[in-house]
């Protein structure tokens, strides 16, 4: 079997890595926050970081704790058009309710409450003890108090079912998309209505995983989502994570990166998880050794990057506004970690303070 063959590196989109390190505290403080919630603590969690620091990945890990733990959960990536209240309403409500109907013991509850969410009905349906409404902005009902009615009825479900489920967790990847903006408060109405069903001792966890905005709005949404939430940020891997997650997976597949080729990878890679997984990924691709000298590493360094360049970093650059371009280039040319925006204004002059912070902003979302 060729190197090529034996290729232990994954990079992609929520593509789990060969060995996820690093990541070790954040597994752990997840599997307490479960058994918190089961002994009536209840807390929910905002994952959040840059796009390729393994946010999705780390939820795929949530999913397994949950299913050892014997807790229910549901799974949604969000987009812009849940910020319309209805189209929010409907998504979290098919969540709650195909879950609510799966978990049932009754066989014919669970194929009947399946149909509910297939075509959503005007009036209220009470079948083997499920309730669903939709939401209707134009009937003017509050939608947290839709939502709130609709938690706090069909837990009974899930107290029925309390044999094969501790709870339901509700994984809400790319939460940073959804953002109350009037007329429209999904975030306020979601957050107000999970805190009275917890209050009321209905096992619900919400766990929202999105770009470092998402505790933004958040906040802005609630005041008191500090006192909901724990807060998890993930960044990129220190040196000893990272050699970590190089050098197992190398080992498993039996091929060798020799001299300071490792060493040289990761200070590329700056630990960020994404490049460390393509870096290795494509030296393997295109050298198809078992063993990798440095002299191999530098030959095909400059094509790695030009990969880069085309699959990560021009689309990125070229949707930038002009400014935005300046302030890329002003960022680059520090060549620094951690840069403060300080430090970017002094290679703008004349710019003004606020703007570049704005521009930072506006990146921030967008890659």
């Amino acid at each position: 079997m060729s190197a090529r063959e034996r290729n232990p590196f994954r990079p992609g989109n929520g593509i789990p890595p060969p060995l996820l390190a690093g990541r070790e505290a954040a597994l752990e403080s997840f599997s307490r926050l479960l058994d918190e919630n089961a002994r009536g603590v209840p807390a929910n969690l905002i994952l959040y970081g840059l796009r390729g620091t393994g946010k999705t990945v780390l939820l795929q890990m949530f999913k397994q704790i949950c299913e050892e733990s014997k807790w229910a959960y549901v799974e949604r990536e969000f987009n812009e058009r849940y910020r319309d209240e209805e189209s929010f309403a409907e998504a979290f409500l098919q969540d709650l309710t195909n879950v609510a109907s799966s978990i049932s013991l009754r066989k014919r509850a669970t194929e009947f409450g399946k149909k509910i969410v297939d075509t959503v009905k005007p009036e209220e349906m009470e079948v083997a003890g499920i309730s669903y409404k939709p939401f209707y902005k134009s009937k003017r009902t509050l939608l947290e108090d839709h939502l709130r009615n609709h938690l706090i009825n069909n837990w009974k479900i899930f107290e029925r079912a309390s044999d094969q489920t501790k709870g339901l967790v509700f994984f809400y990847d790319e939460f940073h998309s959804v953002r109350d903006l009037t007329p429209n408060f999904p975030l306020a109405s979601l957050l107000g209505a999970l805190a009275e069903s917890q209050r009321r001792n209905c096992k619900y966890i919400l766990v929202a995983s999105g770009l470092p905005n998402v505790k933004i709005y958040m906040k802005e949404a609630k005041t008191y989502v500090e006192r909901m939430f724990r807060f998890q940020e993930l960044g990129n891997l220190n040196e000893k994570d990272s050699r970590h997650a190089i050098e197992e997976p190398l080992s498993k597949a039996r091929i060798y990166f020799e001299g300071d080729v490792t060493e040289s990878l990761i200070n590329d890679a700056r630990g960020y998880p994404y490049f460390l997984q393509f870096y290795g990924y494509s030296m393997i691709e295109k050298l198809n050794r078992d063993k990798i000298t440095p002299s191999d590493f530098q030959r095909v360094r400059k094509s790695i990057l030009d990969d880069l360049d085309k699959s990560f970093f021009d689309d990125r650059f070229e949707s930038a506004s002009d400014f935005e371009q300046k302030v890329l280039l002003a960022m680059a040319r520090a060549g620094e970690d951690n840069l403060k925006t300080s430090e970017i204004a002094k290679r703008l002059p004349h710019q003004d303070y606020q703007t570049i912070l704005s521009s930072l902003g506006g990146l921030l979302i967008r890659t």
